[in-house]
């Protein structure tokens, strides 16, 4: 699934993805830790914002104005805020070069039909980011 965050574009491996949806205000909880996550059919969700991930000036700063993406890895979902989904394709995974390093949060790469570069988004290692910044956080 090819999405938006502001002008950069972002693969997420459509195995991973469970659903996507455009939240409302009312189901997104902010912790006494200050993070936010998706209350979705009793699930709590931490809430990955792209743009902040990646140091990207997002179109939508509101969750309510963009679009979240539940995906998961190994059964523990995240929600990732992006701006815009732009549709689905087949594409060929490029291993990231030596030149460009690791990337956090990304498995490869790929070349879209127009030329860009698309970051291949690592669901797992997303999902223990999250885990990570949730550690500690009570409900």
């Amino acid at each position: 699934m090819l999405v938006r965050v502001g002008q950069s574009k972002y693969t997420v491996p459509t195995l991973s993805i469970r659903e996507s949806l455009r939240p409302i205000r009312k189901h997104i909880t902010i912790t006494p830790e200050g993070k936010e996550v998706l209350r979705l059919r009793e699930e709590l969700i931490p809430v990955i914002r792209l743009h902040e991930l990646f140091e990207r000036k997002p179109d939508a700063e509101k969750l309510e104005d963009g679009i979240l993406i539940v995906a998961e890895d190994g059964g523990m979902p995240v929600a990732l805020f992006v701006d815009e989904i732009l549709g689905q394709q087949q594409t060929v995974i490029k291993g990231l070069s030596e030149f460009i390093g690791k990337a956090r949060g990304c498995s490869g790469c790929t070349i879209l039909g127009d030329g860009a570069v698309s970051l291949i988004l690592d669901i797992g290692s997303i999902v223990g980011m999250a885990e990570d910044a949730m550690a500690g956080v009570k409900f």
